[in-house]
């Protein structure tokens, strides 16, 4: 798949509405039956652990490429903070840390006119962490509206029963973080995918399917 046909397929699962109250992806389906709902939320859980942890290492493995010397203790912090968690509601609320302090300053640092030769004189280990965690990121943005639509149709089936509160927490945060990560992913994973091309490094080509691989952020030395 070319780096216009990712964008358009990431772009055509990004309308407006579908991102806003996730209406456009939830069509037809039917609730998630309320007997089913702690392997349900178990399941989303998982999920959603993955996707935040893809969605803030490919920010902070920007920055940390293309940023300055400056960035490196914020990015060395909130990367060992992704790294450490295992509990999904936390791990959203970390990404949407993330998001909110570091998209501007990642996707700038991409369009840079000296995004090339930065990327140009870095090692190979670090060019390769690069393109890794934005494939990561091309992944989980095909993943997203999936994991959306299953969300919403867990908090439909659990409905009021007060056993079920605190079992959606963690589904309620997913789907924030899903929310404010998808108008984010599009121009990332574009620009990221064509400055790794520039450099002569194939980032890969994401599909839905893809299995999903992470790690804590490479650092410069």
């Amino acid at each position: 798949m070319k780096l216009g046909s990712i964008a358009l397929v990431i772009a055509l699962g990004f309308s407006s509405t579908a991102y806003a109250q996730f209406g456009g992806l939830l069509g037809g389906s039917k609730p998630a039956a309320t007997a089913d709902i702690g392997a349900q939320v178990e399941a989303f859980n998982a999920n959603s652990l993955l996707l935040n942890k893809a969605v803030g290492f490919a920010l902070l493995q920007v920055k940390a490429a293309l940023g300055s010397k400056e960035d490196m203790a914020a990015v060395k912090a909130k990367s060992e903070s992704l790294s450490k968690t295992t509990d999904a509601k936390e791990a959203g609320e970390i990404a949407g840390t993330i998001l909110k302090d570091d998209k501007g300053a990642a996707l700038a640092l991409l369009k840079d006119k000296d995004a090339k030769a930065k990327m140009e004189k870095l090692s190979p280990a670090m060019q390769q962490a690069v393109a890794k965690s934005l494939l990561a990121a091309g992944i989980a943005s095909l993943q997203m509206p999936a994991l959306a639509k299953t969300g919403q149709n867990i908090l439909s089936g659990a409905g009021s029963n007060p056993m079920n509160i605190s079992k959606l927490l963690p589904v309620k945060t997913g789907l924030s973080s899903i929310s404010d990560a998808l108008p984010v992913l599009p121009g990332l994973v574009a620009a990221g995918f064509q400055l790794m091309r520039d450099v002569k490094v194939d980032p890969g080509n994401p599909t839905a399917d893809s299995k999903i691989v992470t790690g804590a952020v490479t650092l410069p030395e």
